[in-house]
């Protein structure tokens, strides 16, 4: 199954979650100047608004970075953070609590690159191989990150190596994820 089918389920899964325990859709903190296409309605009096994962029409695509910053990433990568526009997603993994990231708009992934750029050349600068993070944990510096040249889901502290393998890919990685 490709990365974006199973990111499709993965929101399906959250969402119908988030239904369940509060009768609302995933809720952000509403940002006027930050919209996103995955926004749902308008407002609440606590400044919350509602989201609900959404195809991007034309995906987006990490190729042009790549090139840039010569390295080849894994097509995967490329489903992972092109395919919709939405929030991010808390789960469980092998008893990890996990926040993967999402890309909100168009500004968003604009920024995104920005930060996987600084990602790569801070890696390179330490002589590490280098990962691009999908993702957050319970503890601040404790990064998801794809390894580029196996395209393993691993853990890294930021500035260090990847230390421990979460999955093979991001296909089972995503397969894995407990909501």
């Amino acid at each position: 199954m490709s990365i974006a089918k199973e990111l499709e389920q993965l929101h399906q899964h959250f969402a119908q979650r988030q239904l369940e325990q509060t009768d609302l859709l995933p809720c952000i903190e509403h940002d006027s100047d930050w919209s996103s296409p995955c926004e749902v309605g308008s407002a609440d009096a606590n400044g919350m608004i509602q989201w609900q994962a959404t195809r991007r029409s034309p995906t987006g695509s990490l190729t042009d970075l790549a090139a840039a910053l010569e390295v080849e990433f894994p097509e995967a990568l490329n489903e992972y953070y092109g395919a919709f526009f939405a929030g991010a997603i808390t789960a469980k993994i092998n008893q990890h609590s996990v926040e993967l990231l999402q890309v909100w708009s168009e500004d968003d992934f604009d920024l995104l690159q920005q930060n996987i750029t600084g990602h790569v050349l801070m890696k390179r600068k330490l002589k590490q191989e280098p990962t691009v993070f999908i993702g957050l944990t319970d503890q601040d510096d404790l990064l998801v990150s794809v390894l580029i040249s196996s395209g393993e889901v691993c853990l890294e502290y930021v500035g260090k190596k990847p230390h421990h393998v979460l999955a093979a890919n991001l296909e089972e990685f995503i397969a894995a994820l407990e909501i």
